[in-house]
This record gives structure tokens, C-alpha cells and sequence, in this order.
């Protein structure tokens, strides 16, 4: 049995822009730094904050040893996205870190996961990190 959650995600989309990382080259000119090309394209997508269920792991948990944060969204979208890709949108610029994809069973809807862009490395530069080895954000001062 197929859901179609299609009218849904539509009903509660906004404008997103989305920039992958679709392959590059290391530039000899440059010491063989790497040069990465850049694909952005624009669509949208029903883009919520995360829920008080999804930040206690019952749902989702960050995979790098982090913790989800109420600054982190979930994107419901019937297209596939890159995991590290640039999310902007009204709420602000994120970073696609994992998916749930129900494509086989509702017409292609993935929900990813995106953690606010930047706040984390600029908490941590300012502070140094802490002792828990947690990331710092500007909601924890």
C-alpha cells in the first residue's frame, strides 16, 4: 500500500535553495587545493522545526557523537538531496546531515534532517569547546 503525502508537504511548503557539491577538481594552480563545483537550484519544501520527541532520540540521533538542537529542522520533500548540501531558507542556512526515506512507500517523500549551519563552529571557536566534549550553541549561554 502507497501513502501519497503529496497535497500535504505542498500545503505546508515554503521557497528553499539548495546548494550539492557535485563533484570538483584540485587546482594546481593554487598549491592542488580542492575547487569543488557547485550545483544550486531552488525548489520547495515543508521545512519544521524538530520536535521535543525527535531531540530525545526517539526518532532521529546525529551520528557524529553531537546532539540535535531546537535550531535544527526537518524537511519533508518529495526529491532526493545530498547529505552535507546547503539548505536556505526563511528560517535560515542548514546542513542536511541524515535522511528517513519513505520513497517506496509515499511517492518519493524523504524527510531529512539539517543542523543550522554555523552556529556550532562559531560557539566552539569563541568558547574552545567544553569539557563534555558537547557542541555549544547560542540558546545554551
Amino acid at each position: 500500500m502507497s501513502y501519497d503525502f503529496r497535497n500535504l508537504v505542498a500545503r505546508h511548503s515554503i521557497p528553499i535553495t539548495v546548494e550539492e557539491e557535485t563533484g570538483g577538481e584540485h587546482d594546481q594552480n593554487d598549491g592542488g587545493r580542492w575547487k569543488p563545483t557547485i550545483k544550486t537550484w531552488e525548489t520547495t519544501a515543508a521545512v519544521f522545526n524538530l520536535s521535543s520527541q525527535d531531540m530525545r532520540g526517539y526518532a532521529i540521533q546525529y551520528g557524529e557523537g553531537g546532539s540535535f538542537t531546537r535550531e535544527d529542522v526537518r524537511i519533508h520533500i518529495h526529491q532526493e538531496l545530498t547529505i552535507g548540501a546547503k539548505i536556505t531558507c526563511k528560517k535560515g542556512t542548514f546542513t542536511v546531515s541524515t535522511c528517513v526515506d519513505f520513497s517506496d512507500h509515499a511517492h518519493g517523500l524523504r524527510i531529512y534532517v539539517a543542523r543550522r549551519a554555523g552556529v556550532r563552529k562559531l560557539a566552539e571557536k569563541e568558547t574552545g569547546g567544553n569539557a563534555d566534549g558537547e557542541n555549544i550553541t547560542d540558546g545554551d549561554y
